[in-house]
C-alpha cells in the first residue's frame, strides 16, 4: 500500500518564537521559508512537548519531540507546514510511496512531491536539503495557498544542510477480536517509551490512522510503531477522522447530496491506510463522527454516510466501526431503519463512569456481545510509569486491532 507514517528523530530543544509578521523569513536546513503573517514558528527537538497540529496555522521546524503534549481529541485541518530532516525512515517512506510520481523541484533542488487529497496533505521530499516537507490544508483555496507557500521556499545563503542519516497478549489471553479493560486515546501516537511505561495500566489505545478532518499528522505512527506496540501486548483502536456532518462547524463536511460518495471514498482510504500500517483485514476501523445538530435533514445525511461507510469497509474485508456522541450519531444509527449498521461502536458519554454497560443513554441491547467501547472522560492529564500524557479515558469491551 502507498502510505506509512513518519517517525520523529531527535534534534534541538523546543524554542517557540513569537507570531511571525508579513514578509518574515526563517532558515532551516539550508532553506529559506517565508512565514505568513500571524503564523507562530516552533523549533522542535527531543525535549520539546509542543504538539504538531494541523488544525491551526503554524510552521514547525525539526522533528517532533519524544513526548508531544497533545490535546486528547482535536478535529479539523487548515494550512500548516512541518519541515523535518529526511531521516532514513522518512527517506524510505518518500521513495517507496512515490516512485511513479513525476519529478518536481523545491528551492531549485530536485524533489518528489505528492498531494494526498484524501488527507488534505502535500508532502515533498528534498534530498539535496535533507528535508521532508509535510503541509496540510483545509477546504476551499487552502491547497492552492499551501502550494504557493512551498513554491516560495528558496535556498538560504548558508546552503543546504546535511542529510540526517540516510509480548504476547496480556489480560485477554489469545489475540481475539475483542478485549476488556482500560483504554485511552490521544491525538498523536506516543513514544514507544511512553507506551511501555503505560502498558501495566491499560490494555488498549486509540490510533488516528488518517482522514481529511484529522488534526494531528502521522508523527510517530508507522508500520514499525504498530508492530512494536503490539509486541508489547497493546491492542489498538484504529480510527479514521472522515468528513463531518453537514450541520457542524467542523470541516471538511459532507452534504446530503455527497454523503453516500463521501462514505465510499472514506472506506477506501481508511482501509488502504490500515493495510499500510500493517493492520490486516478483519481489523476494526472506527469512523470518527463528532456530535452534530438535531435537524432531520442532517440526521438523514449522517445515516446515508454511515450506511455507505459500513458497506464499503465491509466489502474491503475490514470491520466497520463508528465513534460518535451517544446523544447524536450512536443513537441515530441505533434507532434507524433500513441502513447497514457498523459492527462495533465507540460511544462518547463524559459522565466519568467507566461502565460500558448500564449506561443511562446507551441501551444494553445496542451492540451487545463485546462490541462497544465507552469514552467516559474528556481531555485531562494522567501520569503512569513516570510519563505524563494528555488523554481521553475509555472503558473497553469491544473490537480492537
Amino acid at each position: 500500500m502507498r502510505r506509512a507514517g513518519l517517525l520523529a528523530c531527535l534534534l534541538a530543544a523546543l524554542v517557540p518564537t513569537p507570531a511571525a509578521h508579513a514578509d518574515t523569513t526563517v532558515d532551516y536546513q539550508g532553506l529559506r521559508i517565508s512565514v505568513p503573517a500571524g503564523w507562530p514558528v516552533y523549533r522542535l527537538g527531543p525535549r520539546s512537548t509542543e504538539c504538531v497540529r494541523f488544525d491551526r496555522h503554524a510552521l514547525y521546524l525539526g522533528p517532533a519531540g519524544t513526548n508531544q503534549f497533545c490535546p486528547a481529541h482535536v478535529v479539523g485541518r487548515t494550512e500548516a507546514l512541518h519541515v523535518e530532516p529526511l531521516t532514513e525512515q522518512t527517506s524510505a517512506f518518500a521513495t517507496g510511496m512515490i516512485s511513479a510520481v513525476p519529478p518536481s523541484s523545491v528551492a531549485g533542488m530536485p524533489a518528489v512531491t505528492v498531494t494526498d487529497t484524501a488527507a488534505g496533505e502535500i508532502r515533498a521530499a528534498v534530498p539535496g536539503a535533507g528535508v521532508l516537507i509535510t503541509g496540510s490544508y483545509g477546504a476551499g483555496p487552502g491547497a492552492g495557498e499551501l502550494r504557493r507557500l512551498i513554491a516560495g521556499i528558496t535556498p538560504a545563503a548558508s546552503g543546504p544542510g546535511p542529510l540526517a542519516g540516510a509480548a504476547g497478549e496480556r489480560r485477554s489471553g489469545d489475540r481475539r477480536r475483542w478485549v476488556t479493560g482500560a483504554g485511552f486515546d490521544t491525538c498523536s501516537a506516543p513514544s514507544l517509551a511512553a507506551m511501555r511505561a503505560w502498558r501495566d495500566d491499560f490494555v488498549a489505545a486509540n490510533i488516528y490512522i488518517g482522514g481529511p478532518a484529522r488534526a494531528c499528522p502521522d508523527g510517530r505512527l508507522s508500520r514499525r510503531w504498530v508492530r512494536a506496540v503490539r509486541a508489547m501486548g497493546w491492542r489498538l483502536i484504529p480510527t479514521y477522522v472522515g468528513p463531518q456532518a453537514p450541520c457542524t462547524s467542523s470541516r471538511p463536511r459532507f452534504s446530503p447530496s455527497t454523503a453516500a460518495l463521501a462514505g465510499q471514498l472514506s472506506a477506501v482510504d481508511a482501509t488502504h491506510r490500515a493495510a499500510a500500517l500493517g493492520l490486516p483485514p478483519g481489523s476494526p476501523i472506527y469512523m470518527d463522527l463528532e456530535a452534530y445538530g438535531r435537524r432531520s435533514w442532517c440526521r438523514q445525511a449522517v445515516l446515508t454516510f454511515v450506511d455507505s461507510w459500513t458497506k464499503g469497509v465491509r466489502a474491503l474485508e475490514y470491520v466497520p466501526g463508528l465513534y460518535s456522541s451517544v446523544a447524536s450519531g450512536i443513537r441515530d444509527v441505533a434507532e434507524a431503519d433500513g441502513i447497514s449498521r457498523p459492527e462495533a461502536v465507540w460511544f462518547a458519554h463524559w459522565d466519568r463512569k467507566p461502565n460500558v454497560w448500564g449506561d443511562r443513554l446507551m441501551r444494553d441491547e445496542w451492540w451487545a456481545d463485546h462490541r462497544r467501547i465507552k469514552q467516559f472522560r474528556g481531555d485531562h492529564v494522567e501520569k503512569h510509569g513516570g510519563v505524563k500524557l494528555k488523554i481521553d479515558s475509555d472503558a473497553v469491551d469491544g473490537y480492537v486491532g
